[in-house]
């Protein structure tokens, strides 16, 4: 009788067994676009099918850039080297107007000095001062124009970088551009995936998200101790009624992008 039992239960677990079949993807799919717009100098087509390196794949023109570069290194240096002479001359023109300070300040109550002497002196301390305060301008522009100098390194740097695209420990499924294309920022440049691992995608009924938790996988027959790894609880706009659900399994020995039965009971 508990054979009986027994046979009976496992007959209603296979009847009500949910199976769904998922197409094998890659974990990730990447579309590359463009960030910047030029013409296509590179495009190594024989890197389609094979794991990308740090070598680029795609290459946009960068001859200009690279001189722009080169020419503000230059203004950056030039403006470095003024600003060092200009803060020893600051520093001079500090000692040269304490100097003029202090002998006005001590002559300036003295009854042996006359009003025009008084006169000369202070305009020489006034003069002494606005050269220092010319100085400091001097120094403060300098440092502005650094900074900005700077700011257009890094931009021009972050340029070149973006007009040279590799794809390192991606798949690459598709160079999407020729060499002396033209390229606009957003345009496709590459198409690569992450082939490390694989995913599953399912679209679930309501019920099955509901009691996802007391059911194992099964895939192509065969039990796993897997989970799924995503599951979206708002309708899919495209599968009406059902809630899309993924799961991530290792990379496949064999090909992606075949159907693999999956069952949830």
């Amino acid at each position: 009788m508990k054979r009986f039992f027994l046979a009976i239960s496992i007959l209603h677990a296979a009847l009500f067994a949910q199976v769904h079949y998922a197409k094998l993807e890659p974990v990730e799919t990447y579309q590359i676009k463009s960030a910047v717009s030029g013409k296509v100098v590179f495009a190594d087509l024989s890197k389609e099918g094979r794991i990308g390196t740090s070598a680029p794949v795609v290459r946009i023109d960068d001859i200009v850039d690279k001189e722009q570069k080169r020419a503000l290194a230059t203004t950056l240096e030039v403006l470095e080297e003024t600003l060092a002479l200009t803060e020893e001359m600051i520093e001079n023109q500090e000692r040269v107007y304490e100097r003029d300070e202090a002998y006005y300040m001590r002559i300036k109550d003295l009854k042996t000095k006359s009003k025009t002497e008084k006169d000369r002196v202070f305009a020489a301390m006034a003069a002494s001062r606005n050269q220092l305060l010319s100085l400091k301008e001097k120094r403060a522009t300098l440092k502005r124009q650094i900074a900005d100098t700077k700011y257009q390194l890094l931009q021009l740097q972050d340029r070149i970088e973006k007009k040279s695209v590799s794809a390192e420990g991606l798949y690459i499924y598709r160079v999407a551009v020729r060499m002396d294309d033209y390229v606009n920022p957003g345009t496709l440049l590459l198409t690569a995936m992450d082939t490390k691992k694989g995913k599953l995608t399912l679209f679930l009924d309501a019920d099955e998200v509901e009691n996802m938790d007391s059911k194992r996988i099964y895939l192509d027959g065969k039990v796993t101790d897997l989970k799924f790894s995503k599951v979206i609880k708002v309708a899919d706009t495209v599968h009406i009624s059902s809630y899309r659900a993924e799961i991530v399994i290792d990379s496949p020995k064999g090909l992606f992008s075949r159907l693999v039965k999956v069952e949830l009971k």
